[in-house]
């Protein structure tokens, strides 16, 4: 008799030769010994004229390989200056974020965040609508509706 061993490395491709053994009317055995499955061929087997490799269209390139950039120091620095322009609690501070009196001020506003948010002032319902106008059209400067 013809046979094909295959050695599934997960429970569910173990579960897909059963189905297809199932499905094609072959006769699958189990060796415990090697984890392997063999698949016989019986006399009602219907195996189809074509394999399942030849549905599966090549692939025409091969992806290209991803390489991962570390940064250096000083980049490292920049990025999170930019990244926490607008921050309140200023985690790191770097030179630009410190103003004359020796207080760390965050980016924009100049407000002082040594302490925190708890010495940050309640603005009134103008300064707020400024402030807002002021973000919004910074955000969106070049989009036209």
């Amino acid at each position: 008799r013809a046979r094909i061993t295959v050695i599934p490395s997960s429970t569910y491709q173990r579960m897909l030769v059963h189905r297809c053994s199932a499905y094609y009317k072959l006769q699958p055995e189990s060796d415990t010994v090697t984890k392997g499955i063999t698949v016989y061929y019986r006399t009602e087997s219907k195996i189809p004229p074509r394999r399942i490799c030849e549905l599966v269209p090549l692939e025409e390139a091969a992806q290209p390989t991803i390489k991962i950039m570390r940064r250096s120091t000083n980049e490292t620095s920049k990025s999170r200056q930019n990244s926490q322009a607008g921050s309140v609690t200023g985690e790191e501070a770097d030179s630009s974020d410190v103003d004359e009196a020796g207080s760390i001020v965050s980016g924009r506003s100049g407000r002082s965040a040594a302490t925190g948010g708890s010495t940050k002032r309640h603005l009134t319902l103008e300064e707020r609508e400024a402030a807002y106008n002021e973000a919004r059209s910074r955000i969106f400067m070049d989009f036209e509706e």
